[in-house]
């Protein structure tokens, strides 16, 4: 049996070692290992994903609360990634409440960081996103940096959200 490969899985391949680059730069800051930060790595139809969140996140199913970026042959052409914080539903169990408690400030500190974060009100799983350009090279460090303003910026906003919810 000869089963063909999708298209995303030679793009996996080859930026997997990008992404460990990611996850180590990552790793290095003290935020991330002193606040019990977590890296998911994982393939997709379209090549490879990224998810950056915190064990009380309800994300043990990848589809609670997480910041994601995923590659794919348009990243490869553009040398941009978008990074987005998702707010899934299946697992967070008030999400509208949830939303209550942190868009306000959401909001502000998105327009604290001026036109890089796109922020949507609205939108209830895709609350925002910032385009990261990439270079071969800088690749590890400069979408580490990515996650690092978003993680510090919303991560607390997000702690505190879910803490009203208990």
């Amino acid at each position: 049996m000869n089963a063909e490969l999708s298209d995303g899985w030679p793009i996996f391949i080859a930026q997997y070692p990008q992404f460990t680059k990611v996850h180590r730069a990552l790793a290095k800051m003290d935020w991330f290992a002193d606040q019990g930060w977590s890296v998911y790595i994982g393939y997709y139809f379209a090549g490879i994903f990224m998810q950056v969140y915190r064990a009380h996140w309800f994300n043990h199913g990848l589809d609670g609360v997480h910041f994601e970026t995923g590659f794919t042959a348009e990243s490869l052409e553009t040398g941009e990634l978008r990074i987005d914080l998702h707010i899934g539903h299946r697992n967070l169990f008030d999400r509208a409440r949830f939303n209550e408690l942190t868009v306000p400030r959401m909001a502000v500190a998105a327009a604290a960081l001026g036109d890089k974060v796109q922020f949507n009100a609205r939108n209830l799983s895709d609350r925002l996103y910032v385009m990261v350009p990439f270079t071969k090279s800088g690749f590890g460090k400069q979408v580490a940096a990515g996650f690092a303003e978003l993680c510090t910026t919303f991560g607390p906003i997000i702690d505190d959200g879910l803490a009203q919810l208990e």
